[in-house]
């Protein structure tokens, strides 16, 4: 059984990541961390709480942090909405009573006390900027020497999309980012080089309406919202983010990864938020990364829809 850690800033790919751990019987989740990112706290905290009250999930969810370590804000709104992800069908029910309060705690503090309690055991998925992250790993700094992994989706080796050169996981908090990569374990980068090798379309918007229910529909118009994104920019598909990684964590045969060394770029003009992958040789001493560079994204995809029809038939 596999103790997962999920760290997240949602965002519609956050509910599906989300969606494919609690669907997966290898999987335990122990508990999920909520940053701002796709949208401010409030509204990637509102959402993650309405994720979890529509599926019934029962890991707690804590608030994190609120804001990047050093910079001014940054959000996804421009292209995700004002709520961080859109629908083309019915909208998400807003959690209430108590499901709509977090679970007591920091998120920031709730990590770091989740895996001092099961050393050795939990691997720390983080899909969002990587602020509450950086902010644990600086309060105890024993931390990544006690995860059994640590797993992110953001940066790139081929270029940006929040910015020519930078991812926006990474462009929304690049120092939190240094952080991450110098703490002294293997990170295991997912950026969008390889994520852009799962795509997702409407082949899948279709096999989910076709399941029937209210359920399987109000989540199938949140997948054809997220595709909207890449119709919008003259794309029949949509890259699949988020749960790429989730997805390597189940089939880890269908990902290639190399290791690298990974450097974030804070001071250029163009390329603050970059990060600098390098898969030489000669640079393979100092790697502090293993960076997945190949997929195969249709039996990634399939995985991955054998597994929400699971979840949504329940």
């Amino acid at each position: 059984m596999m103790e997962i850690w999920y760290d997240t800033d949602p965002g519609f790919d956050d509910w599906m990541a989300w969606a494919l751990i609690e669907s997966e019987p290898a999987f335990k989740l122990l508990g999920v961390s909520v940053v701002a990112g796709n949208a401010p706290l409030p509204v990637t905290l509102s959402n993650a709480l309405a994720i979890k009250a529509f599926h019934g999930f029962q890991a707690p969810v804590h608030a994190g942090c609120d804001r990047p370590l050093a910079q001014a804000q940054v959000t996804a709104q421009d292209v995700l909405g004002a709520q961080g992800m859109e629908t083309t069908g019915p909208a998400l029910p807003a959690a209430s009573g108590a499901a709509a309060q977090p679970a007591p705690g920091h998120g920031v503090q709730a990590l770091i006390d989740g895996v001092r309690a099961r050393p050795g055991r939990v691997t720390l998925l983080a899909v969002g900027p990587l602020t509450n992250v950086a902010a644990a790993f600086a309060l105890a700094p024993e931390l990544p020497s006690l995860l059994a992994g640590l797993v992110i989706m953001g940066g790139s080796t081929v270029g940006g999309n929040a910015t020519a050169a930078a991812e926006f996981n990474i462009h929304a908090d690049p120092e939190a980012a240094v952080r991450v990569f110098e703490c002294g374990v293997p990170v295991a980068m997912f950026g969008l080089n390889v994520c852009r090798q799962v795509p997702i379309g409407q082949a899948q918007v279709d096999r989910l309406k076709a399941l029937g229910g209210d359920r399987a529909a109000l989540f199938a118009g949140y997948v054809d919202g997220y595709v909207e994104i890449g119709r919008r920019r003259g794309r029949a598909v949509q890259s699949l983010y988020d749960p790429t990684p989730v997805i390597w964590l189940a089939r880890p045969e269908l990902f290639e990864l190399q290791p690298a060394r990974v450097d974030v770029e804070l001071q250029g003009r163009f390329t603050r938020g970059m990060t600098v992958c390098d898969l030489r040789a000669p640079a393979l001493p100092r790697a502090n990364a293993q960076v997945a560079v190949k997929a195969d994204g249709t039996a990634a995809m399939e995985w991955a829809m054998q597994r929400l029809e699971a979840l949504l038939r329940r």
